[in-house]
C-alpha cells in the first residue's frame, strides 16, 4: 500500500507540474492540442552476450486516435562493452500519412549508458540521426538525448514506475523542412509490467511539444503509450 501511495504521489506531482505548464500555454493560445495512440512491438534478439540486435514496429494514430498517421520500422545492431555501456548502429524507415504521404529514411547512431542510484535504474541515451526526408534536398541532422528512470514497485520487480524526458535538437536548417534549434520535447510517465523473463509491457502517458518556427501555434500532442517487449534467448552461447 505504501508503494502504491508513493507511486500515485509521484505521478500526481509529475502531472501537476506539466499540467500547470500546459494550462498556461493554452490560456495564451500558443498550442494546438491533439490526442493520439502510440503502440509498438520491440523484439530484443542478442546474437552473443556482446553483440546485440533489436527490431521495432511502431504504428501511431492521431486526431483523437481515429486516424492512422504513421508507421515506423527500426532495426539496430550494436555492441555491449560492459553492463553499463553499449553502442548501436540503427536504421529507421518512416511513412507519414497525414496531412500528406511522406517517407523518411533515417540511419542513426546510439550510445547508451546505464547505472543505478539505489533502487532507481537510470538510462542515458544519446542518438545522432541522419535524416533523408522526401521532397527535402540535402541531409537533415538531428540529435536526441533521453533521460529515463525506472523504480521497482514490488519485491519481485514485476512492476515498475517509469519516467523519461527526451529532447530533440536539429543541427541544420532546410527550406521547407526542419529548422535548426530545438525540434521537440517528450515527457512520459507510466508503468512497466514483467509477465515473464521474456515478455514485458509498458503503458503510460506521453506529452510531446513540437517547436514550429514561424507557426502561430505549436502542436502539443497527448499520447496513450502501449509497448510490448519480447526478449529472445542469446543465439550463440559462450562455450
Amino acid at each position: 500500500m505504501i508503494k502504491v501511495l508513493n507511486l500515485l504521489t509521484t505521478l500526481i506531482i509529475f502531472l501537476i507540474l506539466n499540467l500547470g505548464f500546459i494550462n498556461q500555454a493554452i490560456a495564451h493560445e500558443t498550442f494546438q492540442n491533439d490526442f493520439g495512440l502510440w503502440t509498438a512491438v520491440n523484439v530484443y534478439a542478442p546474437i552473443t552476450e556482446k553483440v546485440q540486435s533489436r527490431f521495432q514496429i511502431s504504428p501511431r494514430w492521431l486526431n483523437n486516435s481515429t486516424d492512422f498517421n504513421q508507421l515506423i520500422l527500426h532495426g539496430l545492431l550494436g555492441y555491449k562493452f560492459n553492463e553499463h555501456l553499449s553502442f548501436f548502429q540503427g536504421y529507421a524507415w518512416s511513412t507519414l500519412y497525414m496531412p500528406n504521404f511522406k517517407r523518411e529514411q533515417r540511419p542513426y547512431q546510439e550510445l547508451k549508458i546505464t547505472h543505478n542510484i539505489k533502487k532507481i535504474s537510470v538510462e542515458h541515451r544519446f542518438r545522432f540521426e541522419e535524416r533523408f526526408l522526401q521532397d527535402i534536398e540535402g541531409l537533415s541532422l538531428r540529435g536526441r538525448y533521453k533521460l529515463k528512470g525506472s523504480y521497482p514497485l514490488d519485491k519481485k520487480e514485476r512492476w515498475a514506475l517509469v519516467l523519461f524526458d527526451e529532447l530533440f535538437i536539429n543541427f541544420n536548417s532546410h527550406f521547407g523542412g526542419p529548422q535548426g534549434g530545438i525540434d521537440r520535447n517528450r515527457i512520459y510517465a507510466g508503468i512497466n509490467h514483467k509477465f515473464s523473463e521474456n515478455i514485458t509491457a509498458d503503458l503510460g502517458y506521453q506529452l510531446e511539444h513540437q517547436h514550429k518556427k514561424g507557426s502561430a501555434a505549436d502542436p502539443l500532442n497527448h499520447f496513450v503509450f502501449f509497448y510490448l517487449n519480447f526478449f529472445l534467448p542469446t543465439l550463440v552461447q559462450n562455450r
